[in-house]
């Protein structure tokens, strides 16, 4: 009998007969792994702690993963699909665009901000002057594929005649840049930016609001 393969949460194809077991397997090392990454930093992170806290081997680990590089990558797009998974429930869902950017900037606003993340960035920041490949991994399967995500949503939304834009990547940025502003700057550097759920609900609310003053489409 044939073996059927589905999308995983990242749109890769997990083989059916893997079985279910296997990829309740594969799940647990990517909890491991994203908590000993945020806890950690990727210079202080073991993929020996990762297998401890998961169970199973590391010669599981590594055929799944191939190596520590490969594993925080799948751990941190798993991390963050949470917020990427916004645009396609808009899409699905015929949610309002307001709505769906502002759920996103929600979204990634308690991501961004949670302690482990802002540590992690340091750290990245720290490592990647000696290991720029590093850093680049991480802005590339991060950052960039958030705003890559985001800007096929604004291009949907100008084919359509929501939005007016020249150039959704670009906007995708000053849309990101205006969400995360002095707070994330001031994060990194150590000063104390008190967020909450309130405040970061205001602040993903009010974003949207200038975002599309300047972009709604005149039609609209």
């Amino acid at each position: 009998m044939p073996r059927s393969t589905a999308p995983d949460m990242l749109g890769r194809n997990i083989t059916d007969g893997v079985t279910s077991r296997g990829v309740a397997r594969r799940e647990r090392l990517l909890d491991a792994a994203r908590d000993v990454f945020l806890e950690q930093g990727y210079a202080g992170a073991s993929v020996n702690e990762v297998v401890a806290r998961a169970g199973g081997s590391l010669a599981t680990l590594y055929k799944q993963f191939g190596n520590k590089e490969g594993l925080f990558t799948a751990a941190m797009e798993r991390h963050i699909s949470t917020a990427w998974a916004v645009l396609e429930e808009g899409r699905r869902d015929h949610q309002a665009l307001e709505q769906v950017l502002y759920e996103l900037g929600r979204r990634m606003l308690t991501l961004v901000f949670e302690p482990g993340v802002i540590r992690l960035v340091r750290g990245l920041a720290f490592e990647a002057e000696r290991a720029p490949e590093l850093g680049e991994l991480f802005l590339t399967r991060g950052p960039d594929q958030t705003r890559q995500a985001l800007a096929a949503y604004l291009s949907e939304q100008v084919d359509s005649g929501r939005l007016d834009l020249d150039d959704p990547r670009e906007a995708a940025g000053m849309f990101m840049g205006m969400l995360l502003g002095e707070w994330h700057i001031d994060a990194l550097l150590g000063r104390h930016v008190r967020l909450d759920e309130t405040r970061c609900n205001a602040r993903a609310r009010r974003c949207v609001e200038l975002f599309l003053s300047g972009a709604a489409s005149a039609s609209t």
